[in-house]
């Protein structure tokens, strides 16, 4: 499954003014590219990026994992570990890949990288896949 964008989600809804607006791409090996430009109202002291919308671009680009295997996701559990702070307007730049992936969920880890490719922060994190008529539910679909 391509990653397209999903109507009203935080992560890559491009419709929630809120939302992170991000995008997202397959990679041949198997692993999800994602970029993602926090905005002033994604901080939370002046002009540092609150580490919330850090860690659902981790979610985001780790769960999109399951695209390639033609699921839909729900994140179970993650461990973030944050290298440095990040300004409003930097572009940042993701990249996941599967550890292991079992019938019903899989691990991933993933990392953030600025523009000049310094490490930003790092993520584990537990997924679970969804069966197709629960996933079309949560996703909005009919």
């Amino acid at each position: 499954m391509e990653q397209i964008p999903i109507e009203g989600c935080f992560g890559c809804g491009i419709d929630n003014q809120s939302g992170l607006k991000a995008t997202f791409r397959n990679m041949g090996d198997g692993g999800v590219e994602g970029f993602f430009t926090p905005q002033q109202h994604h901080c939370g002291y002046s002009d540092v990026v609150h580490v919330g919308p850090i860690t659902g671009f981790l979610s985001e680009v780790m769960g999109r994992l399951a695209f390639h295997k033609d699921q839909y996701y729900l994140t179970r559990s993650m461990s973030i570990t944050f290298k440095c702070s990040v300004s409003p307007g930097v572009k940042l730049h993701a990249m996941a890949k599967i550890k292991k992936h079992h019938r019903s969920h899989f691990t991933a880890e993933a990392s953030v990288y600025g523009p000049e490719g310094e490490l930003i922060a790092t993520g584990e994190g537990s997924f679970i896949t969804m069966q197709s008529a629960e996933a079309k539910r949560v996703a909005g679909k009919k």
